[in-house]
């Protein structure tokens, strides 16, 4: 795929603002990070919550879209990738029940939006989409549950500010709230969208994004957190 510096989505952002090393290697130089046991157990599970959605059915049905799903990468042993994998299952079973429990009117799962924005096109896909009983919409984005997460987070994420800018400018919803569901507790962290937090979403891609256009490389992210650390020649913890 060729690489287009005016097409944003927030992964592309996030990487940036994180250390702008990291955005060059995988989306300038296109060598990509490598999957770890972590970022594989998330996909799969996360592939197999937008098959489910697609297609409801029942316990069995998820769990077999979680075998079709799964990802062999990034697991340093068969056994090590077992371990992950029963995490995974368990984690599906016990979401399979609490749906059950508290249906939703999911109106979109693995939603794609574009929209334009001055210069840029901001593209991105959204988990899962419900309708809320005031006929706005509520946007989730699935979570393994790795960090902690709470209402204050929703209301200042980046990824959901742009989530919820995406249904609005490019759906043509009306967003009435935004929030995770933190997968390893079962529970949903949820915040009102505050409408005219769109303009403080909008200059930050517009000041990150010129950045990127100009590959200001003027300063460095934590090299002991990155993905790529073992790989990036500018890392100063590549052992």
């Amino acid at each position: 795929m060729i690489f287009d510096p005016l097409e944003l989505n927030y992964s592309k952002i996030r990487a940036y603002l994180d250390c702008p090393f990291l955005y060059r290697y995988i989306y300038v130089e296109r060598r990509f990070a490598p999957q770890s046991p972590y970022s594989s157990l998330g996909l799969s599970v996360h592939r197999a919550l937008a098959s489910f959605h697609a297609n409801p059915g029942d316990l069995g049905d998820l769990m077999a879209y979680y075998e079709d799903a799964w990802l062999h990468q990034g697991y340093s042993t068969p056994q090590e990738s077992m371990e992950f994998y029963n995490r995974g299952a368990e984690v599906l079973e016990k979401w399979w029940r609490h749906f059950q429990e508290n249906q939703a009117q999911v109106i979109y799962s693995e939603k794609n939006f574009v929209f334009p924005f001055e210069k840029w096109r901001i593209k991105g896909t959204i988990d899962r989409v419900d309708r809320l009983r005031d006929g706005k919409v509520e946007l989730i984005d699935y979570k393994m549950g790795f960090e902690d997460r709470n209402e204050w987070d929703a209301a200042g994420s980046l990824q959901l500010g742009i989530y919820a800018l995406g249904l609005e400018r490019g759906l043509g919803l009306s967003v009435g709230a935004v929030g995770y569901f933190v997968l390893s507790s079962m529970r949903k962290v949820s915040a009102p969208y505050d409408p005219s937090s769109a303009e403080r979403t909008l200059a930050l891609v517009r000041e990150t994004a010129e950045k990127m256009l100009a590959l200001d490389l003027s300063r460095k992210g934590n090299c002991a957190r990155c993905p790529v650390r073992r790989l990036c020649p500018e890392s100063s913890a590549r052992d």
